[in-house]
C-alpha cells in the first residue's frame, strides 16, 4: 500500500478504557442453551405462585378500547406484544385477582383468570446433536459451543470499539487513491468472474444497459439477504457509479488494516487481498476474547 500509519494509541490502554460491561457469564450461557435447546419444546403449566415475567397468564378485560375489551385474552408476560403497562401491573398478581392501568390514555380493568409457568424439556445430548453443529454431539460440547458463540460475538463488539476509537486518535496519511482503487478493483473481480460464466461482460456494457440489468434500488435489501454479493449494483447507474459508491467502504478498510496491522504484528495487504479486512478482523476478536475470557476459564 501507498498509504501509511504514522501513529496511533496504545492499544492495550484503550482496550483498558473500553469498560467490559455485559460481558457474558456462566449464568447467560445456560440461559442462551436452555433458550435454544428449548425452542419449539416450552408448554406451560397451571402455577399456584404470584406472576413472574414469562408466565402465561390469562385475562379478562374491560375498557373503551376493543383491544382490552375481551372476555378471554392470553397474555406472556414480559413480552411487551400485548400492553407493557398492563404485563407490568400483573407482576405478582395470583389467579383470581383483579387490577388496573392506562393504556392511551383509556383506563383498563382486568381480572387475572388463570397462571400459567412454562414448563422446559430435560436438556439431552439428543437435543444437542439435533442442532445439527459438525462436531457437537453432547450437551457438554454444545455449551462449549454457545460460550464459545457468545464471547465471541461480545468480542466482536469490544473489536469494532477499539477501532473506532484508536482510528480516531492516528495519525495517518489521507487514502492513496491508487489504494482506493485497487480496494475497489479487488471487490469487483469476483463480480466480473460470476457474469463471465453466463458469458456476460459486465466491463463492456453501456450505461443504460447497466442502468436496466442493475438500477432497482427497492430490490437492494432483498439482495442483500439472496445475492450479498450482487446487491452493492443494485443502486449504481454505471460501472462508474458503482466504484464511486463504494469508495467510503474502500477508504473505511484501508484505514482499519492500517490499525489492525498495527495491533497485530502483520503487514495484510487489502489492496492485493479482498478478504484481507475480514482475516485481520477475525484475528483480533480472537485475540480480544483470549484477554477478556482468560485461558481455562470454565467452559
Amino acid at each position: 500500500m501507498y498509504t501509511r500509519l504514522h501513529s496511533m494509541p496504545d492499544w492495550r490502554q484503550a482496550l483498558a478504557g473500553l469498560g467490559l460491561e455485559g460481558a457474558p457469564d456462566n449464568a447467560d450461557i445456560d440461559a442462551a442453551v436452555l433458550r435454544e435447546l428449548s425452542r419449539g419444546r416450552v408448554s406451560f403449566a397451571a402455577a399456584d405462585g404470584p406472576v413472574e415475567a414469562g408466565f402465561r397468564v390469562t385475562l379478562r378485560t374491560e375498557s373503551a378500547l376493543p383491544k382490552f375489551n375481551r372476555e378471554k385474552t392470553a397474555v406472556t408476560v414480559g413480552g411487551g406484544l400485548y400492553s407493557r403497562e398492563i404485563e407490568s401491573a400483573l407482576i405478582g398478581m395470583r389467579a383470581g385477582e383483579s387490577g388496573s392501568a392506562v393504556v392511551k390514555g383509556e383506563a383498563v380493568s382486568f381480572t387475572v383468570t388463570r397462571v400459567e409457568r412454562r414448563v422446559y424439556p430435560e436438556l439431552t445430548d439428543e437435543l444437542a446433536r439435533a442442532q445439527g453443529i459438525p462436531g457437537v454431539e453432547t450437551l457438554a460440547q454444545y455449551r462449549a459451543y454457545m460460550a464459545s458463540k457468545l464471547r465471541g460475538e461480545f468480542a466482536g463488539g469490544v473489536s469494532a470499539r477499539l477501532i473506532a476509537l484508536l482510528i480516531a486518535g492516528a495519525e495517518m496519511d489521507e487514502p492513496d487513491e491508487r489504494d482506493i482503487r485497487a480496494v475497489i478493483d479487488r471487490e469487483y473481480e469476483p463480480l466480473r468472474e460470476r457474469f463471465a460464466h453466463s458469458g456476460e461482460d459486465i466491463d463492456a456494457i453501456s450505461d443504460e444497459q447497466w442502468r436496466k440489468n442493475f438500477y432497482r434500488p427497492e430490490l437492494k435489501a432483498s439482495y442483500e439477504l439472496i445475492y450479498p454479493d450482487i446487491a452493492p449494483f443494485m443502486d449504481t447507474t454505471s460501472k462508474a457509479d458503482y466504484y464511486e459508491k463504494r469508495r467510503p467502504a474502500a477508504i473505511e478498510t484501508i484505514r482499519e488494516c492500517l490499525i489492525l496491522n498495527a495491533v497485530l504484528g502483520r503487514d495484510a495487504d487489502p489492496t492485493s487481498d479482498r478478504d484481507a479486512l475480514k482475516a485481520l478482523r477475525a484475528a483480533l476478536d480472537e485475540e480480544i476474547c483470549g484477554l477478556i475470557f482468560e485461558k481455562g476459564a470454565e467452559n
